[in-house]
Order: C-alpha cells, then structure tokens, then sequence
C-alpha cells in the first residue's frame, strides 16, 4: 500500500508549456510535471535556484485525471521592445530587466523621432479546464524531507492550504478559481487512491462536469493501460530550464 496526495486544480484560464517555435506559445492539454512540481515548491516557497530542494521534489511520481478538458483559446498581443542594437552594446549591464528594457523603448522613441519596435505573440490557455493530481514517493528513491523542512509526506497538505508563495495554473495570469482541497489516501495504485478522494466544491463544477469519461495519465503503469507516451517535462534544472524525457501511461474510463 502507498500513500497518494490529491488534489485538484481549477481556474477560469490555465496554459501548459509545450515545445514553442517562434512568436508561437502553445500549452499542452494537461498540466506538464515541471508545472505541478513548481506549484508544490511555491507553496513551500522555495525558489527555483534552490537546486537541492528541487531536486527532492523531481523525485516524485506523477499522475493526474483529466476532469474536463477545458476550450482551447488563442491570445494575440504584440508587446513593445528596445532597438537589438542598444541591448547588444550596452555591456555596463549583465542583464537586463523590463524596466530597463521599457527605458530603452523611450530613448529610442527621444532619439530617432520613430514608434517603438514590438514582437508578437500568440499564446494558448485552456478555459474551464479540471484536472486531478495525484503524487506519491517512489518505494526505490524516496524523498528526504528534512531537507524540504518537513517530516513526512502528509505535510505537503498543510503546505498547500498555506502556501508561501503565489500559486498559479502554468502562467501567472491564470490563478486558481477554487480551492486545491489537498488529501491524503493510502491505497495499491493511484487509480484506487483517486476513487477514494472527495471534494467540497462540486456544484460549482456541474456546468463544465459534462462527459463521464476520464482521461488517466501516470508514470505509474497499470494494467488497463492502453498507450505509453514520452513527455519532455522531467525537470533537470529549473534555474537554466532543463528537462529530460520520462514515460507515462494513458487509458480512458
């Protein structure tokens, strides 16, 4: 028997990061690992250069429900950019932050008497999207919690009734709509653990609860499994944006 966390993620807007080319920011149709393991280290607040404690919680297993796939929507803006040519040659200047970026725009706009540059961008999010996460330890590579600050896995539910810092559905624009109602199931596989699991907020979900269909997907296999996918959104470093690939498995009941 294995201890599962549960939880659920909901919110007007998500977008899950997929391979993006160009001005084009697509999101996958369900959250990516890197995403679900950033938002249990923001409500821990740790931060991303903390590699240690990252890599405590890359160790998890990861699995999820699709509750309702959500209508998918495309966001075009253009946001305004300083001439290449300023950035490129100002060495007095290690990085450069948007407000930096901002001041170039208006001297430009002083000094050659022209509109400033923009870049465009087409992003897609995923509306009245539901999903159900579920996590637990690998029995071969457990986690030491000590290094995390905490004593046991059941604490990641306090963490996420109380979280350090904000929590968000893969973009900072897309915040939770409805409370993660954290929980705790022992059972033999994550499936019998997400059968176990019950939620307050239910009648706010009737009108995008329509399809009795679930779609399942999990690095944990299970004999009704129908398909395994490869997924590049194992994270390897989250400071330089680093991921490997991992398998899972998918089947619809």
């Amino acid at each position: 028997m294995r201890e599962y966390l549960i939880f659920r993620l909901h919110g007007a807007l998500a977008s899950w990061g997929d391979i993006a080319v160009g001005d084009i920011r697509p999101s996958y149709r369900c959250p990516s690992k890197s995403a679900v393991i950033g938002l249990i280290a923001a409500a821990l607040g740790i931060e991303r250069q903390e590699q240690i404690k990252q890599a405590e919680l890359f160790k998890l297993t990861f699995s999820l429900r699709v509750d309702a796939l959500g209508h998918p929507i495309e966001d075009y803006h253009t946001v305004q950019t300083p001439d290449d040519m300023s950035i490129k040659y100002d060495r007095s200047k290690d990085y450069w932050t948007r407000l930096d970026e901002i001041e170039a725009i208006n001297l430009r706009i002083i000094q050659t008497q022209k509109n400033a540059g923009a870049i465009q961008s087409r992003r897609t999010y995923y509306c009245d999207a539901l999903y159900t996460i579920v996590l637990n330890e690998k029995i071969n590579k457990m986690i030491d919690w000590s290094i995390l600050g905490l004593t046991q896995f059941s604490d990641l539910i306090n963490a996420l009734q109380n979280p350090k810092l904000l929590l968000y559905l893969g973009r900072k624009s897309c915040p939770l709509s409805l409370p993660l109602e954290p929980q705790i199931h022992t059972a033999e596989n994550f499936k019998l653990a997400l059968n176990k699991a019950s939620f307050v907020f239910n009648d706010e979900l009737k009108p995008i609860l329509k399809s009795e269909q679930h779609q399942y997907y999990s690095e944990e296999k299970l004999d009704n499994s129908q398909m395994k996918l490869t997924r590049r959104d194992q994270p390897v470093n989250k400071t330089t944006w680093q991921f490997s690939e991992r398998d899972e498995y998918y089947f619809v009941e």
